[in-house]
């Protein structure tokens, strides 16, 4: 395509590209601009000097990351959370999805994905003080509700505790994003053609072949395209989530590489080795979307780019 053609099909569309610009503009502004800070992570910066005035330092702060007695540690604590994350936070939203559009009441449909939405719209902050309110010793409703049933004889410590760290941080996450991340799973289950479910229908197929059949091979190139994204936060935990449940008492399975950034660049003022280990991590998960996304074009025909 010529570009004169091009331009005229742009300005034949124009309304359509118009909406797009905010989002342009928005990614434009934050997440394109600021990769000119990056240089920051190779020199030793100086409020003074600023970006282009403080000296080179290399790989200097690279090499102190690496060199960091618990730099192993935090690596494999954020792959491990992360990677329980996505195996099993990207499957429940996909059963979500499969168990909405089979509720045939529409007023109990509506409900629960409303209920399923809300988690998402609250912060950090609240979920975390509700869970220290709910599951708290000290007469808090979950144990107090255990112990009444008799299945506990006495109260169970489910924070700062190791025992249930992993499943309190998987568990929160989950309840707080499935609904959210239905959304796409839905919309993709509802375009599907309805001739193939009643033609099924006809062939004798119960409700567990149709979805077998027509409704997860209906929704497979999308749930291929969001595990592609998907694999780029394997390096990323989640610094809101840990930053609040992670204690003393389980610093040595909590601690992750986003919690370190900000602890290095906030907490101690060390923007330069932040700015190095948040660069560590964008390479990393940069080479895990293009192996991922080579991989699925090999296996399934589905992919990115």
């Amino acid at each position: 395509m010529t570009a004169s053609l091009l331009w005229k099909r742009i300005w034949r569309h124009k309304i359509f590209y118009l909406f797009m610009l905010p989002g342009v503009i928005w990614f434009f502004l934050f997440s394109y601009v600021p990769l000119y800070g990056i240089q920051v992570a190779f020199r030793d910066f100086r409020f003074t000097g600023g970006f282009t005035g403080s000296p080179w330092a290399g790989l200097k702060y690279f090499h102190q990351f690496f060199d960091y007695y618990q730099s192993k540690e935090i690596i494999r604590n954020t792959i491990l959370i992360s990677g329980m994350k996505l195996c099993i936070g990207f499957l429940t939203p996909i059963v979500l999805a499969i168990l909405l559009n089979e509720v045939r009441n529409v007023a109990f449909k509506k409900t629960v994905q409303t209920l399923s939405y809300l988690p998402y719209f609250v912060s950090w902050v609240v979920v975390v003080t509700l869970m220290q309110r709910l599951l708290s010793q000290y007469g808090g409703p979950v144990n107090n509700f255990l112990e009444s049933i008799g299945l506990v004889n006495e109260p169970i410590q489910f924070l700062n505790n190791t025992s249930w760290f992993y499943q309190m941080i998987i568990g929160s996450d989950i309840w707080k994003n499935i609904g959210w991340n239905s959304i796409i799973y839905i919309a993709a289950i509802a375009g599907i053609d309805q001739q193939q479910y009643e033609a099924a229908k006809i062939d004798g197929a119960g409700r567990f072949k149709q979805i077998w059949h027509i409704t997860l091979p209906g929704i497979r190139n999308i749930a291929v395209i969001l595990f592609i994204l998907a694999t780029g936060s394997l390096m990323s935990a989640g610094y809101e989530q840990l930053l609040l449940l992670n204690g003393p008492a389980t610093a040595s399975i909590g601690s992750v590489l986003d919690v370190h950034v900000i602890n290095a660049g906030i907490g101690s003022g060390r923007l330069s080795y932040a700015a190095a280990v948040g660069l560590f991590q964008s390479v990393i998960a940069l080479i895990l979307i293009l192996t991922v996304n080579r991989v699925a074009r090999k296996v399934s025909d589905v992919s990115l780019f």
